[in-house]
């Protein structure tokens, strides 16, 4: 048995069924949505229509296709290295453990010898 479904989901699947085709009135009653929240789904669809065009140049878009095909070819260095990626995140690991436990040392140290002057025997 599954829950029911929220508002927002109901929502997603009227805009899904926007963006196949469907019309909002459509979509939005047979995702169940109330009445007060069906504008949305209008306005999804008019967003849609108005984005449907291409907003960049052609060469632009090929442009930015090589070089994301370039750059995955290669891959980021953490991909080509993931040895060094590992013993670089222990030793930072380790490094910030040994400070914190040196700060820690020093500061128990002061405050004992602070309680320690005021006492007497």
């Amino acid at each position: 048995m599954s829950s029911p479904r929220t508002t927002a989901e109901r929502l997603d699947l009227a805009i899904d069924e926007v963006l196949l085709g469907s019309s909002p009135g459509l979509a939005a009653a047979g995702a169940g949505l109330p009445a007060a929240d069906r504008p949305m789904v209008a306005v999804a669809r008019m967003l849609h229509e108005a984005l449907r065009g291409a907003l960049v140049s052609p060469r632009f878009e090929a442009r930015l296709g090589t070089r994301l095909a370039v750059g995955a070819a290669s891959g980021p260095w953490v991909l080509r290295h993931p040895g060094r990626l590992i013993v670089t995140g222990a030793v930072g690991s380790a490094v910030g453990v040994g400070v914190t436990a040196f700060a820690v040392w020093r500061n128990t140290r002061r405050t004992g010898a602070h309680r320690l002057v005021g006492r007497r025997g």
